[in-house]
C-alpha cells in the first residue's frame, strides 16, 4: 500500500463517518454537539463532506501519477 492509498482509505473512513453522523442527525436519530441546531449541524457536516471529497480528489491524482 503506498503513501496515498493509505492517505485515501484514512480519509474515507472519516468522510464515510461524517455522511452516516449526517444521516443520523437528518433523521432525528442524533442530536447535534456544542449546541448547535440540528440546521447549522446539517450545514456543517455537508461542509466537512465536500472539504474530504476534495481532499481524496487530490490524493487519487497524486497516487495515480
Amino acid at each position: 500500500m503506498t503513501y496515498f492509498s493509505k492517505g485515501i482509505a484514512k480519509t474515507q473512513l472519516k468522510r464515510d463517518h461524517k455522511a452516516a453522523l449526517l444521516v443520523s442527525v437528518r433523521a432525528g436519530s442524533s442530536e447535534p454537539s456544542h449546541g448547535m441546531t440540528r440546521e447549522e449541524a446539517v450545514t456543517m457536516l455537508v461542509q466537512d463532506i465536500a472539504d474530504y471529497d476534495e481532499i481524496l480528489a487530490r490524493l487519487r491524482r497524486h497516487d495515480d501519477s
